[in-house]
């Protein structure tokens, strides 16, 4: 308590994703790595709690746009402590072919409660629900075009923010598929899209690495992020 201010003021607020009794906080694990709290973006006090503390860090860093992060949201847990109940929002009994066939890996137990309802419902709209407030405050913040990178996206995120494939891999393979990536969202409505030139997982090579730098020069959003 009084060491970390995002939290201090979020618990104030209520602004987490709850469980399933709609009023504890789902504590899920991410980077550092440890325990952690997820915002309910769709919330409308978690934007007032976002904007204040974005306003407060261009004090501490004059930033010129926001880099937006594990809001799909990612956790490195399956489900939160102490993990899913065995009920059918959280078994349903078609689950898509997913990452261990479980729609809490890596993420929450789809009947964590936030304030638009269960997260089974929700799930999608997290990094579009952050997308557009930190837009807003980065606008408000510096006078300026903002520049908001979102790892999470939905139908409409386009209009606030940009794009990035996730974490690929440093494989002449993942090369290729940026480019169908790429052309995929622009079908989407997002132009503003790249993907981690070189690959982010692995180690590049020479020739990897220069050939994709002349590819990704054509990229809408061209960074290297090996």
């Amino acid at each position: 308590p009084g060491t970390y201010r995002p939290y201090e003021l979020g618990q104030e607020m209520g602004v987490w994703v709850n469980n399933s009794d709609g009023v504890t906080p789902a504590v899920g694990q991410a980077w550092p790595p440890g325990d952690c709290v997820f915002p309910d973006y769709t919330n409308p006090r978690t934007v007032e709690w976002w904007t204040q503390l974005c306003l407060e860090f261009k004090d501490v860093l004059d930033y010129d746009g926001i880099w937006i992060d594990m809001n799909e949201p990612s956790n490195f847990m399956r489900g939160q402590i102490p993990g899913c109940a065995d009920t059918e929002i959280n078994n349903p009994p078609y689950v898509p072919n997913i990452s261990d066939r479980s729609l809490a890996e890596k993420t929450l137990c789809p009947d964590s409660k936030t304030y638009l309802g269960d997260h089974y419902n929700t799930h999608s709209l997290f990094g579009w629900s952050q997308t557009e407030p930190t837009f807003n405050v980065v606008q408000q913040a510096t006078g300026k075009r903002p520049f908001v990178l979102s790892r999470s996206t939905f139908v409409g995120s386009g209009k606030h923010g940009a794009h990035w494939l996730g974490d690929n891999f440093s494989l002449w393979k993942d090369l290729r598929r940026s480019i169908i990536g790429i052309m995929e969202f622009n079908l989407f409505g997002m132009p503003y899209i790249g993907a981690d030139i070189c690959g982010f997982n692995y180690n590049t090579t020479y020739e990897l690495c220069l050939r994709w730098m002349q590819l990704g020069s054509f990229y809408p959003f061209s960074r290297n992020h090996n």
